[in-house]
């Protein structure tokens, strides 16, 4: 069966994580925001409640819109509520949008004597938001195939784990749930594996593992403040969602001396946004932006020569580096070379990028495996 997942703002990264979680389906078709994979059987909301990248996933259900293939679905949903109004909708992605066919589906419904509302939106495709809150069936229609949305994102979850938990560092930086959960799955570890955050700021990274079902975290930062709040917010979360099948270990400790308290090849993903660099303004002077890269690609390799050491072979270390977008100049981390002479090779396509067009410091999501 084919399906269509419909893709948040970083659409490469969002194509990867799911290639690495579902390499079982084969990619079909693809638009700006969306792909359609075909394989086999699965459970929508199951697979959506995994993925941080994908907004929602539909079933497809024809090759073209058509009245009467939108008209079976809403009455065979119908069938199963046992009457009541029926509350519908379209999202468009790579298509026209065409108003007039909701309206005349309506039209269809009234002469059935049918009750019904066709639920709009400002944007030509339906979000997550309103699926939920107006409990309607959200047709997706693209330049090829129709589907019926069987799957939404979980917005009230992420946001609690975001804006509800009670620890947070703006000033530091936050990492968005969404990324760390599509940061985990990019490391393709198993549930009982151990998974490291050295750089572990409130935690997020951890939280959204845990939260995920992972059973065996180890965290640490350099700020002592950091890692109380990691400590506050975990147990908040295995107080909220009475998980007691975890184990955490948060400790204060430099990224650079991890082998202190890690034992060697006792780790087999390690999963981390890493300090950035001092927040930037725009008008930084050229020498002084090549020192900062010079500090942090120090810092940097110094951190993966503890990494090699403690993951396992085959593990994985999914980091982010960050990319300067300044003015017209493009400023990088350029230490690949260096990192695959330390037994790492890079196993990520590239153009893994997560960031807001008004951002100065860009998100490059890079995947390394020890040999």
């Amino acid at each position: 069966m084919k399906y269509i997942f419909i893709l948040g703002k970083s659409r490469e990264l969002s194509l990867a994580e799911i290639k690495t979680i579902r390499p079982d389906l084969e990619l079909v078709q693809s638009g700006s925001d969306f792909a359609v994979l075909e394989g086999l059987q699965m459970a929508c909301q199951e697979v959506q409640n995994r993925l941080g990248g994908t907004i929602k996933i539909g079933a497809v259900i024809g090759d073209k819109l058509t009245k009467s293939a939108v008209l079976d679905q809403i009455l065979a949903s119908r069938g199963a509520s046992e009457g009541g109004r029926s509350n519908f909708g379209f999202s468009w992605h790579n298509t026209q949008q065409d108003r007039r066919f909701g309206m005349e589906i309506k039209k269809e419904l009234r002469a059935q004597g049918i009750s019904s509302r066709l639920v709009e939106s400002k944007e030509k495709s339906l979000s997550s938001v309103i699926i939920t809150k107006e409990k309607c069936q959200d047709f997706i229609v693209t330049p090829k195939f129709l589907a019926l949305t069987c799957a939404v994102q979980d917005f009230k979850d992420y946001s609690q784990r975001d804006f509800g938990r009670p620890k947070s560092d703006a000033i530091s930086g936050m990492l968005p749930p969404k990324l760390a959960k599509m940061m985990i799955n990019l490391s393709g570890a198993k549930f009982e594996d151990t998974i490291l955050d050295p750089s572990c700021g409130s935690g997020t990274i951890l939280s959204e593992a845990m939260a995920m079902g992972f059973k065996n975290l180890v965290g640490s930062d350099i700020s002592e403040r950091a890692v109380a709040d990691t400590i506050d917010n975990l147990n908040w979360l295995v107080d909220k969602e009475k998980i007691d099948d975890c184990r955490f270990d948060v400790s204060k400790l430099d990224v650079v001396k991890l082998l202190e308290k890690i034992k060697p090849k006792s780790v087999n993903a390690i999963i981390t946004e890493p300090y950035l660099g001092p927040p930037m303004k725009g008008n930084e002077g050229e020498p002084k932006i090549i020192k900062m890269i010079r500090d942090l690609e120090s810092l940097y390799l110094a951190s993966f020569g503890q990494f090699e050491k403690a993951l396992i072979s085959g593990g994985r270390v999914v980091i982010v580096m960050p990319e300067w977008h300044l003015g017209s100049e493009v400023y990088g981390i350029n230490i690949a070379d260096k990192i695959e002479k330390m037994k790492f090779k890079r196993v990520d396509e590239g153009d893994l990028i997560y960031k807001r067009e008004d951002q100065k410091v860009w998100r490059n999501i890079i995947i390394y495996e020890k040999i």
